[in-house]
């Protein structure tokens, strides 16, 4: 067994890593769930004739979420380089991104509290940065991943965890001994840590607007939401504080001595990233998997209170233009409801989460195969939601079928999250350029939430469930490649899942 490469990671350390996926997903969902209602009440676009499709604000919602991504594709190969450059420096790349970009967000939530008063070109400009800081502290997470799947730390000494941190694979019929760190808990735990804050995020964020009105009445709900991203901004100032002060750093020396050559320049760690990306089968997978599993968390954090908002209005409970919310004749109930729905979603995907771990730790499925599995669960639950009792002008979030399909889809979401991070992360010879690979791992993971988010938007506005149909052909899509990536690689899966696919770097 090779001896650790980052040493010193400590409890602390831990706690923060974990902590840094529950703020930023926390303040992700907060934007994302009221962002109909944001359009309405501060913006003031308002649905015409009783019906969310004909103001369009589907396409609208689509827009932004394109404008988004596009940032964020764009940002996060460079800020993934940015990471190994500031290595190769012996500065903690990924402590400085990472904290820095909760700075970021509580500039962008700022603007929307603040400054934000028209869609064009105010709410695209904060929204804009907002994609920059989300990119930069979750491309961030995987790069941790890494470090603390080949550092000191372990859970073995813990009582709730018995299992071995590393893992003998049989390789031509001789036992041997590698260093592959079982790291399907350190993917699950993370996987509850978001799921945590998702449920964080629509019990307190998401109902601080309700909850601003019904402690100053006399405050319309154009300025609780107003108020609410204030309170949201505080939130991620305060995180970043923590974060810079607890997330692990690396000794300088070790990161330089990984980086290999101190003055690489950036762009040819940049180059160094996408030459291995085109070569590595594994790493190839799990960028299909973040395809999938980013598509899967924003379409159910967008696309779910758009449901709700949508039947809500067919039914007549939305019709009243006066901004005031404390009425029971409002959308009250609407936002009420979409909290409820969503949180069902996050609920099944936090309790779920120990189940993908130990998947992706057993060495007879091992995370190859439990990307395989829930990419399969994904395509049943949102093929479910969208053809059976369903309609192209209505749907009802408040039947049976609805809990049930969407609490599917939160199933496979986490469970596409935690294997593809544990795909990615467990690749031992790239960390180096691991920050890198982080990036092309969102930059594909942006690939698939500008596609849902802006054909489904389009979609949204003549089918309301229509985005879901979209997602189950994503998760299709990312069965196919691994039934592919099996099919070229059989011999590298019949010796163990989790065994390094470093033997096959030849073109995909």
């Amino acid at each position: 067994m090779s001896e650790a490469k980052y040493k010193g990671y400590s409890s602390l350390n831990y706690i923060a890593f974990n902590y840094a996926g529950f703020a930023c997903i926390s303040i992700v969902v907060f934007l994302t769930a009221t962002q109909p209602f944001y359009i309405k009440e501060v913006i003031g676009i308002e649905p015409i004739l009783g019906h969310i499709k004909d103001s369009k604000i589907g396409h609208i919602i689509g827009g932004l979420g394109f404008f988004d991504e596009l940032i964020s594709m764009i940002s996060a190969p460079l800020l993934g380089t940015l990471n190994d450059k500031l290595n190769t420096l012996g500065y903690g790349g990924s402590k400085l991104i990472q904290s820095s970009s909760l700075l970021v967000l509580a500039i962008a939530l700022f603007g929307y509290a603040i400054i934000n008063s028209h869609l064009i070109p105010d709410m695209f400009i904060f929204r804009g940065i907002f994609a920059l800081g989300v990119t930069g502290c979750m491309s961030m997470i995987t790069v941790v991943l890494n470090e603390l799947s080949y550092s000191d730390f372990t859970f073995g000494k813990l009582l709730f965890w018995k299992q071995s941190d590393y893992q003998a694979i049989s390789l031509n019929g001789n036992d041997i001994e590698v260093n592959v760190k079982r790291n399907g808990k350190y993917s699950a735990i993370m996987g509850i840590a978001t799921g945590l804050g998702a449920i964080f995020s629509v019990s307190a964020f998401v109902t601080l607007p309700v909850k601003f009105q019904d402690w100053y009445p006399e405050i319309d709900m154009k300025w609780s939401l107003r108020y609410s991203y204030l309170v949201v901004m505080g939130f991620a100032i305060l995180s970043a504080l923590f974060l810079y002060a607890f997330l692990y750093q690396a000794d300088s020396k070790v990161q330089q001595e990984e980086s290999r050559e101190e003055n690489k320049p950036y762009f040819e760690i940049l180059k160094d990233g996408f030459e291995f990306s085109k070569t590595n089968k594994q790493a190839q997978l799990a960028y299909v998997g973040a395809f999938a599993a980013r598509s899967t968390t924003v379409a159910t954090s967008i696309f779910i209170p758009l449901m709700v908002y949508d039947w809500y209005y067919n039914i007549g409970e939305c019709e009243n233009g006066s901004g005031d919310w404390a009425g029971k004749m409002t959308c009250y109930e609407g936002y009420i409801f979409s909290a409820i729905l969503t949180g069902v979603a996050q609920t099944v995907a936090l309790i779920s989460a120990p189940l993908w771990g130990y998947l992706i730790d057993n060495s007879k499925i091992g995370k190859f195969r439990t990307l395989a599995i829930s990419s399969l669960v994904g395509a049943v639950g949102n093929f479910g939601l969208s053809l059976i009792n369903t309609s192209f002008n209505h749907y009802d979030p408040k039947t049976i079928v609805c809990f049930l399909f969407v609490s599917i889809i939160g199933l496979s979401q986490i469970g596409l999250i935690i294997s593809s991070m544990s795909i990615l992360s467990g690749i031992s010879n790239a960390h180096q350029i691991m920050g890198s690979l982080s990036g092309f791992y969102s930059f594909c993971g942006g690939i698939g939430i500008m596609m849902i988010t802006l054909v489904g938007g389009i979609l949204a506005d003549h089918w309301i469930v229509g985005p879901f149909f979209l997602l189950g052909l994503f998760n299709l899509t990312s069965l196919g490649v691994y039934l592919t990536f099996v099919k070229e690689n059989n011999k590298v899966i019949s010796i163990g899942d989790d065994s390094e696919v470093e033997n096959t770097n030849e073109t995909a």
